[in-house]
């Protein structure tokens, strides 16, 4: 849980007015479509033939391998979390998904990933950041997530 002071830090980000300003690794405004739309455009080609994927697979493979030690847990939220250049690893929190699932959530319980080896893409966007979630799997979308990889593990 986070405390008061913490709770009136997050307000501020939704503000409309925040939204306008370009902060590098901050206010990732955006929509849940174009999120997991740039997740497939990592892991393949597009379906709809306009865009290409982005990285090769070596470049791929670099940019998704972590780089944090085995086991080690977050100081700062407590609990173990795997970072590679640029994306969290979510092996161990989502592995029903298989291996090699990356993404990145943000700090009100958007989340965005790629499961590469089931070819499926996810995203979902909050309209405001919440303040009693410091999960990294927002309880709201664990029950979309556990039925989208029933589907998915029943396909292949």
């Amino acid at each position: 849980m986070l405390n008061q002071t913490m709770k009136d830090l997050f307000q501020i980000w939704n503000d409309p007015h925040i939204h306008q300003a370009e902060i590098p690794a901050a206010i990732g405004v955006s929509n849940a479509k174009s999120i997991a739309r740039i997740y497939a455009s990592l892991i393949g080609n597009l379906e709809d033939g306009i865009g290409h994927q982005l990285l090769s697979e070596e470049m791929l493979n670099l940019a998704t391998k972590s780089n944090t030690p085995l086991n080690e847990i977050d100081l700062v939220l407590q609990y173990y979390s795997s970072f590679a250049m640029g994306f969290h690893r979510y092996d161990r929190v989502l592995p029903k998904f298989g291996p090699g699932v990356f993404g990145h959530h943000g700090a009100g319980g958007s989340i965005g990933f790629a499961a590469p080896s089931k070819n499926l893409t996810f995203a979902y966007v909050l309209n405001r950041i919440g303040t009693d979630t410091a999960t990294i799997i927002d309880p709201r979308i664990e029950s979309i997530l556990a039925r989208i990889a029933i589907r998915i593990n029943n396909l292949t």
